[in-house]
């Protein structure tokens, strides 16, 4: 499971949480706590895997141009997460997730079928100070979001940065989305094993699972023509996940 849900998240540019945290909560029957700290196991190593793939690859997007914007992204996330842990316990995200769905599903429209084809060489590029500002925004949103909707930086991070940054084109966004939900994750798992809470077992065998899936889906979206199949997954994760939000309205107000 490890290794497909990493490979799958690689090519997409997310953690695999979204995948792996149902399955083992609704499945494995895990405390939802235990399987939310037990899945960042998975999405560090998957995280991480894909990120040093993506580094060593001749046709890598992780260029030393692009580490300022990597940097942005991370100090941008590890703020946001710490505001983000804070708001959490005094508001209702039932509202956010219905807003947060609508956004979703337009991004996943622009992945899953752009208006116009930009082409985009690897190598280097030159980063703006605008575009570094707007990483730390997109990085500050992807972790003030993570704890209050339950949802990956990459998720957000990916989208925001393919269609706010054309320049580095989806495999620049990807790569640099994985680099910061590597850190982020990282940080993230250390706090939950801490408390106690993660499935040691578990968490050992879905790392080491995701150390291979990553590295092969890596691999697998430096293939010619691949990208256009890594934006399809990515745009329909998207929705996936809308939908789920929707679902998750409904049900609370069918509570209330």
């Amino acid at each position: 499971m490890g290794a497909c849900v990493a490979a799958y998240s690689a090519v997409c540019g997310i953690g695999g949480g979204l995948f792996m945290t149902p399955i083992l909560h609704y499945v494995r029957k895990l405390p939802l706590k235990n399987a939310v700290a037990t899945s960042l196991a998975l999405v560090s190593a998957s995280a991480t895997s894909a990120t040093v793939a993506e580094l060593l690859h001749e046709d890598g997007r992780l260029t030393s141009d692009r580490f300022s914007l990597v940097a942005a992204l991370v100090v941008g996330s590890l703020l946001g997460a710490q505001a983000g842990f804070i708001v959490a316990k005094r508001i209702d995200a039932t509202f956010l997730k219905l807003i947060f769905s609508v956004i979703l599903l337009i991004s996943g429209v622009r992945l899953l079928f752009p208006a116009e084809q930009v082409a985009v060489i690897a190598g280097e590029m030159t980063v703006s100070h605008l575009e570094i500002a707007f990483a730390s925004v997109v990085g500050f949103a992807a972790g003030f979001l993570a704890p209050l909707l339950g949802i990956g930086g990459g998720l957000v991070a990916v989208p925001a940065l393919f269609l706010g940054v054309p320049s580095l084109g989806y495999l620049g966004a990807r790569a640099c989305g994985m680099a910061m939900g590597a850190c982020a994750s990282s940080r993230s798992l250390w706090l939950y094993a801490r408390e106690g809470v993660v499935d040691k077992q578990r968490a050992i065998a879905l790392a080491c699972g995701a150390l291979i899936g990553a590295s092969i889906g890596v691999q697998f979206v430096h293939f010619e023509g691949a990208v256009v199949i890594a934006k399809k997954l990515m745009g329909v994760t998207l929705w996936l996940v809308a939908v789920r939000f929707v679902m998750d309205v409904v049900r609370s107000r069918a509570k209330r």
